[in-house]
């Protein structure tokens, strides 16, 4: 069995495998990861390797000391890959993203993939039809707009994030929801319209934590399913852990 560790930056989700089947998984606060993950390696002490995807950097090493008995490794750019990258340096492409796309790779293999990931940040990676990244882009996310509106300006209040699509806000709350909903909404149709003009038969993924309500604004898309990181995780650490 594998063991798939999501690190991301407010929140950690686990997973457990059964060669390419999902049997388990939990979605939690940072602070209860050690809780958490004492309880999976009981319930599954066929537990024998496990990868984790790291955006976040404050707990790996504590992970690292209690899983002291099973192979381990990180996802990273220096791993046996299913494509190849045109990012450079390649090091810099986040864990992450690495998995998704190599997620696209497996599940849309010899298709144009355009993966959007709309979390912390929003981030975009082009995979060509046989099996190149060629890069992407990365911009704030929905949270952290919020919190850009507030830090960066004098008097402008720090809401709690909402999906709002009504374009025209009559007051200062309703114009920071609109502005930033519409305006994400209009960078990504925006973006896919690009890709769709330079890339013939192009599939489009989301995921995220705020894919499934903005999928319901964008035509022609697919919404991953929550596991979609996890599978390309799975398959890495699947592919590295005996090589």
């Amino acid at each position: 069995m594998n063991l798939i560790i999501d690190l991301g930056n407010t929140r950690i989700r686990y997973f457990v495998f059964n060669n390419n089947n999902e049997i388990d998984s939990s979605n939690l606060d940072l602070s209860d990861w050690e809780i958490e993950l004492k309880k999976i390696l009981d319930s599954y002490p066929s537990i024998s390797s496990a990868i984790i995807s790291d955006v976040n950097g404050s707990i790996t090493r504590e992970i690292e000391n209690f899983l002291s008995q099973i192979p381990l490794i990180y996802c990273s750019s220096e791993l046996n890959l299913p494509f190849e990258s045109k990012y450079n340096p390649f090091n810099q492409l986040g864990s992450d993203r690495i998995a998704l796309i190599t997620s696209s790779v497996i599940e849309y293999p010899k298709e144009n993939v355009l993966i959007i990931d709309l979390g912390t940040c929003i981030t975009y990676d082009i995979l060509t039809s046989n099996a190149i990244h060629l890069g992407g882009s990365i911009s704030p996310g929905h949270v952290m707009r919020y919190k850009a509106l507030n830090k960066f300006s004098g008097k402008l209040p720090l809401l709690e994030p909402e999906m709002v699509y009504k374009v025209i806000g009559e007051n200062t709350e309703q114009a920071i929801h609109s502005g930033i909903t519409n305006g994400i909404i209009s960078e990504v149709k925006e973006t896919i319209n690009y890709y769709r003009k330079e890339f013939k038969f192009l599939k489009v993924i989301l995921s995220g934590g705020d894919a499934q309500k903005l999928s319901k604004t964008l035509k022609n898309t697919i919404f991953a399913n929550k596991n979609f990181l996890a599978k390309g995780l799975n398959f890495i650490l699947s592919s590295n852990i005996n090589k």
